[in-house]
């Protein structure tokens, strides 16, 4: 069921999307609310499920991972296999994101592993165990990724997060992935909190996330939003390209980010050469904007493939 947010809780939900980690204080000053008021907004917007979690950016590529985003098309199975096909990927520490779809294909996630090796020993293990139910597969390497903060809330244009491969390696240590583990899923955690769960002091978790920063491993902080709880769907665009040369990559770049409903862009290796995800009111609206797309890249692109995610 649709949730109704006013104008006060847009104005929570933008500011904690461009930086989730930032203090009450910071963001009562921005959104015009007494700092106890904000919290109890904030409250209220976890309670009814609209802000699911506060998640911190991170460039997993220079602490030597790779994503794997994969595509399955499933066979044979009952609703009981289905279910137990996506627990099991639940549970896995490789996997980084997992939606069932609507279209050509019921699954779509996206695995982290240290290179090639490691990514297929964790798609044997999978196969070995349920390669009967597999009708297809895709599978791409991603080599950019592009984070369009949502600006929809406000309309109001914002800034964007790159995270890019390449060879430059941050030498981290146990304490430093622990660190990063604890805040990839709860930004807001508390330094003391953190401190307590690493065994340190609240001023060397500081010292650290300052030099994660420094580094750019740490990109910045966001929100995770349950947008069906708002009256929006998510729908991911696959798109092949004629020839993506430079310019044509950022002239795409700079047309999605001016977008409002463009969140994600990612350009990958594979049966195809980017994927773009976007959040609209209806088919009616993604139908609108991905005809926005093809008339005016029309040049570009060679064919593209749609899927609703739930």
């Amino acid at each position: 069921m649709e949730s109704k947010i006013d104008i006060k809780d847009r104005k929570i939900l933008f500011g904690l999307e461009q930086d989730s980690r930032q203090s009450l204080q910071q963001l009562a000053k921005k959104v015009g609310l007494k700092k106890e008021t904000l919290f109890h907004r904030m409250k209220n917007l976890e309670s009814r499920g609209i802000i699911k979690s506060y998640l911190t950016e991170i460039n997993i590529y220079k602490l030597g991972f790779q994503y794997y985003p994969i595509l399955l098309k499933l066979q044979n199975t009952t609703p009981k296999i289905e279910r137990e096909i996506f627990s099991y990927l639940q549970k896995s520490t490789y996997i980084a994101w997992l939606t069932k779809c609507e279209g050509a294909w019921d699954i779509t996630l996206t695995v982290i592993a240290k290179g090639n090796l490691d990514f297929s020993y964790f798609m044997n293990e999978f196969l070995e165990k349920y390669s009967e139910y597999i009708a297809d597969k895709h599978i791409f390497i991603t080599t950019e990724i592009h984070y369009f903060k949502r600006g929809f809330w406000l309309d109001k244009k914002t800034n964007s997060i790159i995270t890019t491969g390449g060879d430059e390696k941050f030498d981290s240590n146990e304490s430093d992935i622990k660190l990063l583990k604890i805040l990839s899923t709860n930004a807001r955690m508390p330094l003391v909190e953190i401190a307590k769960k690493l065994n340190t002091s609240p001023k060397t978790i500081a010292y650290k996330i300052k030099k994660l920063e420094k580094e750019e491993i740490i990109q910045g902080s966001r929100i995770l939003v349950d947008f069906s709880k708002i009256g929006y769907k998510f729908y991911k665009v696959f798109f092949s390209f004629k020839d993506l040369n430079d310019k044509s990559f950022k002239e795409l770049m700079k047309y999605f980010q001016e977008h409002q409903n463009i969140i994600w862009a990612t350009k990958i290796i594979g049966f195809y050469d980017l994927s773009i995800e976007m959040e609209v009111r209806d088919v009616e609206e993604f139908r609108s904007v991905l005809n926005e797309i093809k008339n005016k890249f029309s040049h570009l692109i060679k064919k593209h493939e749609s899927l609703l995610i739930f």
